[in-house]
């Protein structure tokens, strides 16, 4: 017996999961546009959020512009999340100073307008942007942010069979029903294709149907152009053979293929339907927001059809956040596993093994680019050339082989 005894546990690794502004990996989360919200919730009422460690409220005024502040009124502190949307920008309930989307105070109702100009008050704010139904936030230095980067399955300047559309991932205030853990928990999930077999099929009982739960599975693991990806090749029992890669984008966004695939009809790449985050609130918590590249049949949104990563109670019931206690100790799924690593796992605890492949090649990259960005860098996936955003390769698709066509594609990147 291993005695239990005077054992202290290990801080976090404060490096990779902690997310405040200063910290390493806050800092290179910083450089890049991250998803706050959907374009609908931002209605006639602003909304206070939080990411990063940071507090914002982000509004529309009515003119469609979008404002992302720091929550507190620069006059005497009251939240923004009681003020009025207006045409010009969002007013404190307080005493009525109005703050346009990039932070300036254009009115002091009490006060003259020859003071005003002269006290030139500017709110702290973040630049913004919206794209495929979501609103974007960069919240790095000054006068620094990217392109958005134009991955080939969002690029609808190159493709008209879909329409995007912003959604929450899975839930309100969750990525998979898992919130209340550290965002890395979530995000080396997309690189551990081990878990779906073992947490998803032998311990819970076939969560998944489709191809991924059938045959004995090939795993391995590589760098992309863009992060790190799995890849799991099975043979079916209908005789064909089952390619699949799902792929990190560095530092948090995640392409899953089709998780209801059934592998009976042959197809080659079917890519992604959703470009996802997973986003920080804090060192605690984890949200997911997706753009979709819903498809379109005749014109018109594709009636009846849902996200291929879609996890919805009648696909996996071991979701459900209603379950009793015991019903989450004999069908545990994401939520008990993720989250039950503590709130920040200690990856100093941990005894990594060769299953583990992607997830130390995902470590790795994040800590790459952590010091490129402490060398004054841009790190990986940050665009500022216009000329080279367009149709992104993504490298995550679902490929079906039937039996007369594995011979020609023996040894080749299916």
């Amino acid at each position: 017996m291993r005695s239990a005894y005077g054992r202290q546990t290990a801080p976090p690794d404060y490096e990779l999961t902690c997310v405040e502004p200063g910290s390493p990996v806050g800092e290179l989360l910083r450089r890049y546009w991250q998803p706050v919200c959907t374009s609908d919730e931002l209605r006639d009422l602003p909304k206070k959020v939080k990411l990063l460690c940071e507090e914002l409220v982000v509004f529309r005024d009515r003119k469609g512009r979008v404002g992302a502040l720091e929550p507190h009124c620069s006059h005497r502190g009251t939240s923004l999340e009681w003020g009025r949307v207006e045409e010009q920008g969002l007013r404190c309930c307080y005493h009525g100073w109005p703050y346009d989307t990039q932070g300036q105070c254009i009115d002091m109702p009490c006060e003259t307008d020859e003071f005003r100009k002269r006290m030139d008050v500017w709110h702290p704010a973040y630049p913004t942007l919206q794209f495929g139904g979501l609103v974007f936030v960069y919240m790095g230095p000054p006068d620094t942010e990217p392109l958005f980067p134009m991955y080939d399955i969002i690029d609808t300047r190159y493709r008209d069979d879909v329409v995007l559309r912003g959604m929450r991932l899975w839930g309100e205030y969750s990525v998979g029903y898992v919130k209340d853990c550290n965002w890395l928990q979530h995000y080396e999930n997309i690189v551990d294709p081990w878990h779906l077999l073992m947490l998803h099929q032998m311990i819970s009982g076939d969560q998944f149907e489709g191809a991924l739960m059938q045959g004995a599975p090939h795993i391995g693991f590589e760098n992309t152009s863009l992060g790190v990806r799995y890849r799991v090749v099975k043979d079916l029992p209908n005789g064909n053979r089952f390619v699949r890669h799902a792929e990190c984008i560095v530092p948090n966004a995640f392409l899953i293929p089709d998780i209801r695939e059934t592998g009976t009809t042959p197809k080659r790449r079917e890519r992604c339907t959703e470009l996802s985050w997973a986003v920080p609130v804090d060192n605690e918590h984890v949200i997911g927001l997706s753009i979709v590249a819903w498809p379109l049949e005749d014109g018109e949104p594709k009636k009846d059809w849902r996200p291929g990563t879609d996890t919805a109670q009648e696909i996996r019931p071991g979701s459900v956040l209603s379950r009793k206690y015991e019903d989450r100790q004999r069908k545990p799924d994401d939520l008990e596993a993720q989250e039950g690593q503590r709130a920040i796992a200690v990856h100093a605890l941990e005894n990594l093994a060769m299953s583990d492949t992607g997830i130390v090649m995902l470590r790795r990259t994040l800590r790459e680019q952590i010091t490129r960005v402490n060398d004054g860098l841009d790190p990986i996936n940050v665009i500022r050339d216009e000329r080279l955003n367009r149709k992104i390769p993504t490298n995550a698709w679902n490929t079906i082989l039937s039996p007369a066509e594995l011979p020609m594609h023996q040894g080749e990147e299916v």
